[in-house]
């Protein structure tokens, strides 16, 4: 009864000191209180500690507040918590906050209520003093009114501290017998906690021989994470070493770089773990060990300096080595290649062929992304090249290009199209085809021109396109400009036509050619031929094929020289039967003559890295002279030839001179007067009729241009008073007014009126235009259309000479995707990589591919 009362006044004595004398009377206050209404649940209660077997089971040893004296008593002193018996009982703390966590969580789904996650800003556990952090009054109070504002429960699922309690230390021993008839089951208590009035009033939560004080804080954005819903930038140095993990827009956990393993970096916890890692990862060390070889060998690479192995980038690299020189999927499993790698990157993961195709389909996709948005944000039109592809699959391809001129007045070329085509491949199916491409990368506003070559199917194709397109207000100049028939191929036709006059000589110089390359004898025979008439050149004989006029030409040029050879092996060799007659010689001879400028414009009119719509002119029209002038040649048969190929030439002249000339006029080194100069020589009063509707289409174009580009101010302007009356006291001045405007010059009048550039210069039209985009905007952007025109289809044929290597005989189960996405990506890499070789561009090597 002493015992009882003493610990009564001791008690009551307690309640009388204010509330910053100690936390555990704030606590045992706010014990008291009623729970209020929007509270949390109460936690469960643990079992409450027994006084252990050295105390008196009568007594207990109340403990004191902060600054008051301790209450004498008869009882044995409390056991003394060592450091390490206090970080056992902080722990088993952690482990039923842990288990109380787990209850509030089943009693939310329970109740269906969205709660939202507040940690809590709890005493600290100070191991010398053993005193809690107090929550004042005043901080108490602007908690509540937050509390207040947010209208929502605060759930505590945190705690950063922890105070013990001096009154609870002494443990208390439980017999077996007792904890079995308590708990039968031997299931495990959850520890209990008792509920305040106060929402963020400090809650108590009581475990096994000790008692904690903890108090709500405010809710703190997730590491990783900020209130915005944005991944917060990482600015630890252990992110160069670690790559991280994230659950949805909030921070897991962090992977090795070198080691692979993964550590959890969440707020609660941090990322010392990552650091400690660090200074024992086997795999760091290695790398570093390698890095300082690396450098006593190499003293004054500097680009070891900061150099860091990232898997990432070597299998990026390593899609970029199978795509650009078209080597087989399966390279990445070979032992030898493995070997190789392994030698000069032990930590470099090998990869199946599998895991290679799936890199490059994405990398495809993910290349095909950014270039569609770079057309979307481009302020120019786009000229198309399309050309059609039947593989050794029997599967017919359509490859189309996109040409452009960039702001930095550059100009590119891409592959935006190279799929399968439903068969039959004729006009309507190319339509639907070419429809779907434009609309997929969004270009059905943007096309200027496409390049065809002469097939029949193509004619009936660009007319559906160009109905379609005009039907939606799509085009410039009515559609006039849109089918720009292929430089190449039209020379090819020009060449054909004219070889047919003299096929016999052709074909003995050929089978001649074919004879000597027939046996290791009959070549070792005519190198004994050479010796002995005594022919000094390094190039042999080639055989050419029939259908590439180019190959016969450079077939022609190299023969010529070995004459006297061929008729020296006639003599001796009496199975050589086609030995060419003198005056076939002679003929080819005249002829290699003519094909040396057909060779010529078409190399030129075949380029990519360069404006090729403003050299066809000047090609064509030199073939133009070159007919000219061997029409009066004495030998009928030449004569005849010269005919044919010029009544060709002129066929596609009157086809194709609008699209032909109008990229003349902006090469300020002619204009239109070099254009009118140049038709006259060579059409004499039929020059005319070509000249006026060129010009009539350019000044078309002109205020088409202006319009768009916002010029409210054309030529044919009007003013505010046209539609006034006649007889309104306005009308001569308004008259007046619009005489004004149209005798102001426009910006196309300046620069036809502005001196042309000297021709004997070098000169970059490209340039030329960069500079005066300012000066002549309108004409600027004209420029950049009409200039990105390809002259010819070849951009897209050299992607069916890949398409041959990429479908070989040894690869001819590639998908159509598959085949596409290789395609597209060498296409892509060799037009990003500048120091790409291309007469490495393959095992084998490139060949050019001149129509």
């Amino acid at each position: 009864m002493a015992a009882a009362a003493a610990a009564a006044a001791v008690t009551e004595d307690d309640r009388r000191r204010p509330l910053h004398d100690t936390g555990i009377h704030l606590a045992r206050a706010g014990a008291s209180r009623p729970p209020s209404p929007g509270a949390p649940p109460p936690l469960p209660r643990s079992a409450p500690c027994r006084p252990s077997p050295a105390s008196s089971p009568a007594t207990t040893t109340p403990t004191a507040g902060r600054g008051s004296p301790s209450t004498p008593s008869s009882s044995p002193p409390p056991e003394i918590v060592t450091k390490k018996k206090n970080n056992k009982l902080i722990k088993k703390f952690k482990e039923n906050v842990e288990e109380a966590k787990s209850l509030r969580r089943k009693v939310n789904a329970k109740e269906g209520e969205q709660r939202c996650s507040e940690a809590t800003e709890g005493a600290v556990l100070d191991s010398s003093e053993m005193q809690p952090k107090i929550v004042t009054k005043k901080r108490n109070n602007k908690l509540t009114k937050k509390f207040k504002e947010k209208e929502a429960e605060l759930l505590y699922t945190g705690i950063e501290g922890a105070v013990l309690d001096s009154s609870a230390m002494q443990t208390k021993s439980v017999s077996p017998s007792t904890a079995k008839r308590k708990n039968p089951e031997g299931k495990k208590k959850l520890p209990q906690a008792k509920r305040f009035k106060s929402p963020i009033a400090p809650l108590m939560v009581k475990s096994p021989g000790t008692r904690m004080l903890i108090s709500p804080i405010q809710s703190a954005p997730k590491h990783g994470s900020s209130c915005s819903g944005k991944k917060r930038k990482l600015r630890s140095e252990i992110w160069n070493d670690f790559d991280p993990i994230y659950a949805g827009e909030t921070l897991a956990e962090a992977k090795c770089k070198h080691c692979k393993q993964t550590f959890k970096v969440a707020r609660d916890v941090g990322n010392s773990s990552c650091h400690r890692h660090l200074n024992s990862c086997e795999g760091k060390a290695k790398m570093e060990q390698m890095i300082d070889q690396m450098k006593s060998d190499c003293l004054d690479d500097p680009s070891l300096k900061d150099w860091n192995f990232k898997q990432d980038v070597s299998r990026q690299e390593l899609v970029k080595l199978i795509v650009v020189h078209e080597l087989p999927f399966s390279l990445v499993e070979y032992p030898k290649f493995r070997s190789f790698v392994s030698s000069l990157n032990p930590w470099f993961t090998h990869i199946s062929r599998t895991t290679i195709r799936a890199d490059c389909i994405a990398t495809y996709e993910h290349g095909m992304m950014d270039f569609r948005e770079k057309l979307k944000n481009m302020k120019c039109r786009v000229s198309l090249t399309a050309d059609f592809w039947t593989s050794n699959q029997k599967m017919g391809y359509l490859c189309v290009t996109c040409h452009y001129i960039d702001e930095n007045w550059k100009i590119h070329k891409r592959i935006i199209k190279f799929g399968l085509v439903e068969t039959p491949h004729n006009g309507r199916n190319m339509f639907n085809a070419m429809l779907r491409t434009l609309q997929d990368w969004n270009l059905e506003h943007k096309v200027f021109a496409i390049t065809l070559d002469n097939a029949a199917a193509n004619h009936s194709f660009v007319s559906t396109l160009k109905e379609n397109l005009v039907a939606k207000k799509l085009l410039h100049g009515q559609g006039k400009l849109l089918h720009n028939r292929c430089a190449a191929h039209v020379l090819n036709l020009i060449v054909q036509e004219g070889l047919e006059q003299i096929s016999d000589a052709v074909s003995n110089i050929r089978e001649s050619v074919k004879y000597i390359k027939s046996s290791q004898a009959r070549k070792e025979r005519f190198e004994k031929m050479i010796q002995d008439v005594g022919i000094s050149c390094d190039k042999r004989p080639s055989l050419d094929v029939d259908t590439r006029w180019n190959s016969t030409y450079d077939m022609l040029n190299s023969t010529l020289p070995y004459a006297r050879a061929f008729e020296s092996l006639s003599r001796e060799d009496s199975q050589y039967l086609h030995e060419p007659l003198p005056e076939e010689w002679a003929m080819s001879k005249k002829l290699c003559q003519i094909l040396k400028k057909f060779h010529s414009a078409t190399k030129v009119v075949s380029g990519s890295k360069y404006p090729t719509s403003s050299c066809y002119f000047h090609q064509i029209w030199e073939v133009k002279r070159v007919l000219e002038s061997e029409s009066s040649n004495s030998d009928p048969i030449i004569a005849s030839m010269v005919y044919r190929m010029k009544q060709k030439l002129m066929k596609y002249w009157d086809l194709s001179f609008m699209t032909i000339c109008i990229p003349v006029i902006l090469d300020p080194r002619f204009k239109l007067g070099f254009l009118l100069f140049r038709l006259q020589k060579g059409f004499g009063d039929g020059a005319s009729f070509y000249y006026s509707e060129v010009e009539k289409m350019f000044q078309k174009l002109f205020p088409e241009y202006s319009m768009e580009m916002g010029d409210l101010i054309p030529k044919n302007a009007h003013s505010v008073v046209d539609e006034a009356n006649d007889d309104s006291m306005w009308a001569d001045w308004g008259q007046q007014q619009n005489v004004q405007k149209m005798a102001t010059e426009s910006e196309l009048d300046m620069y036809l009126k502005e001196e042309t550039v000297p021709v004997g210069v070098d000169f970059d039209i490209l340039q030329y235009w960069k500079m005066y985009s300012t000066k002549y905007p309108i004409l600027a952007q004209m420029a950049r259309d009409l200039l990105a025109v390809s002259a010819s289809t070849v951009a897209s044929e050299s992607a069916f000479s890949t398409g041959d290597r990429v479908i070989s005989d040894y690869r001819s189960r590639l998908t159509s995707q598959t085949v596409e996405a290789l395609i597209y990506l060498q296409d892509w890499i060799r037009g990003d990589d500048s120091t790409h070789d291309n007469i490495a561009g393959n095992i084998f090597g490139d060949a050019s591919d001149i129509i």
